[in-house]
C-alpha cells in the first residue's frame, strides 16, 4: 500500500514515519511533504493509495487542499488535533482520523480498515458512497476551517476594515507592505508581508514571490517566462520566482 504523509509540523511526520515503519509493514511511504501545494504535486505525481492528511496547515489547509483536487481516488486518514465538535463530524460522515499524538493501536486500526476498503475499490457503489462522505464531511466542518471575510489592517490612522476578497495583491517592501485594493488606493502598513498573509484565507491567495502575494482568483493571465509573470485583475504584471512556478501553474489549473 503505497502512502504520502502532509503535515507542516518535521517533528509530527518523523514521528509518524517511525509508527508506520515499526507497526505497518504493508504501509510504504512514497513520500512527505509540509505543505498542501506540495501533497497537491506529491499525489499527481505518485498516485498513492493512502494519504495521512494533516488539517490545520497555515498556506493551504486540508480540505483546501482536498477541494483543489480534480479526483480523489485515495484513501485518506486525517490527522487532527480538532475540537470535539469537530472530531463528531468525522464520525458521522464515516471518515477516518487519528488524533495527536497520535495512538499506534489506533494507527493499526485505521490502516486495517483502509486495506479492507481497498478491496472494495472495484464497487461502484463503494466509490459513490466515499464520494458521498467525504462531501458531507467538508460540509460539516465548513464553519470550522472558514476564516473570517474581512480583515482588520493596522495603518497609521488606526485600523482599516478590507473584505478580503477585495484584495488584489500585496508588494512588500522590507518592513513595509503596500495592499492593493479594489476600487480604492492602496495602503501601506508598517508590517511584514508575512504578516498579512498569516491572516488571510489559505487558500485564496498565493506568495508568488518572496515579495508579492497574489490574491489567486485575481489572476487573469500567465505569461511564460524563466519564472513567468503573472497579469492581475488591474493589469499589473508581477514577477513569479523560478522555484514557485510549478506550484503555482497547478494551483491555477485547478
Amino acid at each position: 500500500m503505497k502512502a504520502i504523509i502532509i503535515d507542516d509540523e518535521q517533528h509530527c511526520i518523523d514521528s509518524l514515519l517511525i509508527q508506520v515503519e515499526k507497526h505497518c509493514p504493508e504501509v510504504i511511504i512514497a513520500d512527505t511533504c509540509l505543505s498542501g501545494f506540495c501533497g497537491m504535486e506529491s499525489i499527481e505525481r505518485h498516485r498513492p493509495d493512502l494519504v495521512f492528511l494533516d488539517i490545520a496547515m497555515p498556506k493551504m489547509n486540508g480540505f483546501d487542499m482536498l477541494s483543489r483536487l480534480d479526483e480523489i481516488s485515495f484513501e485518506i486518514i486525517f490527522t487532527t488535533a480538532y475540537d470535539n465538535y469537530a472530531i463528531q463530524a468525522f464520525k458521522v460522515s464515516a471518515a477516518d482520523y487519528l488524533l495527536k499524538p497520535i495512538d499506534r493501536n489506533k494507527l493499526v486500526q485505521a490502516v486495517q480498515m483502509v486495506a479492507d476498503r481497498i478491496r472494495l475499490k472495484n464497487q461502484a457503489y463503494y466509490q459513490q458512497s466515499r464520494t458521498e462522505q467525504l462531501q458531507m464531511l467538508l460540509e460539516n466542518l465548513q464553519h470550522n476551517t472558514r476564516d473570517f471575510p474581512k480583515l482588520a489592517l493596522p495603518t497609521m490612522q488606526g485600523l482599516e476594515i478590507v473584505a478580503e476578497e477585495d484584495i488584489l495583491y500585496l508588494v512588500g517592501d522590507s518592513n513595509y507592505v503596500h495592499v492593493y485594493i479594489r476600487n480604492t488606493k492602496p495602503l501601506m502598513l508598517a508590517k511584514t508581508i508575512k504578516y498579512v498573509e498569516e491572516r488571510l484565507h489559505a487558500g485564496h491567495f498565493f506568495r508568488v514571490h518572496h515579495s508579492y502575494l497574489v490574491n489567486i482568483r485575481e489572476v487573469k493571465k500567465y505569461i511564460r517566462g524563466d519564472g513567468g509573470i503573472v497579469e492581475m485583475s488591474d493589469g499589473k504584471q508581477l514577477p513569479v520566482a523560478k522555484n514557485r512556478k510549478t506550484t503555482l501553474l497547478s494551483i491555477l489549473r485547478a
